[in-house]
């Protein structure tokens, strides 16, 4: 019976500790560094959740589709800490960001800065200075 609960505990404990690293990732595995875009588009939700803030943009590509963007901030704190306010994004602002895309091509991006729709620029992921 002893041996039983022993094999649980390490069976959690290995369980825990798997769930744990798959929740967060590299941002230098997800994304590249050395490619940054700029785009701009209409805000369709917006998610102060940890650990990362995130905005959905509608984007037009070349060809006229519209593609739904990923961006992803630092967490809300941060963002709070640093001059973000919940009321400075509203769903249909159209907004400009910058930032590093998904190494494998999917929507996602590290947005660097974003550019609200009264022209203010704001530090969404990155370095402070």
């Amino acid at each position: 019976m002893k041996s039983k609960a022993i094999i649980a505990g390490i069976a959690s404990a290995f369980l825990f500790t798997a769930v744990t690293l798959v929740a967060h990732h590299s941002n230098a595995a997800q994304f590249d560094s050395t490619k940054r875009v700029t785009m701009k588009g209409e805000i369709t939700k917006i998610e102060w959740t940890n650990p990362h803030a995130f905005i959905y943009v509608n984007v037009k590509d070349a060809a006229g589709k519209v593609v739904n963007y990923s961006l992803e901030g630092f967490p809300p704190n941060t963002l709070l800490r640093t001059g973000w306010s919940q009321k400075d994004l509203k769903q249909g602002d159209v907004i400009s960001f910058e930032g590093c895309v998904a190494r494998d091509g999917s929507p996602i991006l590290l947005a660097r800065e974003v550019t609200l729709a009264d022209g203010v620029t704001k530090k969404w992921w990155g370095p402070m200075q």
